[in-house]
């Protein structure tokens, strides 16, 4: 096979299916169509189009064609798109899901230095009487629960959800909420988490994490 015919061949078809010639569920021109187009043997268009199979591009069915499949990176963009675009009260029921399950976890592998790190979050939050600087600790108390949890992927989600708890919606929910009373509450709800973390009780944590965040509940939506 001409090594600089198909390495071009295979380059224009994948430029073409970033330009959305065709869309994901169509098909592609058949071998004999692309080999007459490029002026190319339909062995090398063969060989291009398997290739391309193993990538995830197309896929090829027999009796049908070769189909264009969705793109992984299209895929991720539309799941991202429907996460920034959730509501205040869906982020904080997935957060109710899963931080309970991270502290459970973050009291039987925290090490001393993370427990420490979260000991500093929850003083620094207790502290802070302003929103910005009580919302900053507040998201790193959570955060450090998570990483003590030892689970880069539910460190990552949390961080993405973070990004979206940044935004004007979820940030206008707090603001309205954020009295002396709620702080202060705040405060207790936390001590209780940390007090399970402190002595090794994974259940006691996952239930003070899930109550924390049903007492947000309440008071953001009245649920």
């Amino acid at each position: 096979m001409p090594v600089k015919k198909a390495s071009a061949l295979g380059s224009d078809l994948q430029q073409r299916l970033e330009s959305g010639e065709w869309q994901p569920g169509e098909l592609m021109p058949n071998e004999r169509a692309l080999a007459a187009e490029y002026g190319v043997a339909r062995n090398t268009v063969r060989k291009v189009l398997t290739q391309m199979a193993e990538e995830g591009l197309i896929e090829r069915q027999v009796g049908r064609g070769t189909v264009v499949l969705d793109r992984p990176d299209h895929q991720f963009t539309d799941i991202l798109d429907r996460f920034l675009d959730a509501s205040p009260l869906d982020i904080l029921n997935l957060r109710i899901f899963i931080e309970p399950h991270s502290a459970e976890a973050a009291a039987r592998n925290a090490s001393s230095s993370e427990l420490e790190a979260i000991i500093e979050a929850n003083a620094k939050c207790a502290e802070a009487i302003d929103l910005d600087r009580h919302e900053y600790w507040d998201s790193q108390f959570h955060k450090r629960i998570h990483q003590a949890a030892n689970n880069a992927f539910l460190t990552d989600l949390f961080d993405l959800l973070s990004i979206i708890r940044c935004q004007a919606p979820m940030m206008e929910l707090r603001r309205r909420t954020f009295t002396e009373e709620r702080r202060l509450a705040n405060g207790r709800e936390h001590d209780e988490i940390l007090a399970a973390l402190k002595n090794w009780d994974g259940k006691a944590a996952a239930r003070a994490m899930r109550d924390h965040l049903m007492s947000r509940r309440r008071n953001y939506f009245g649920q």
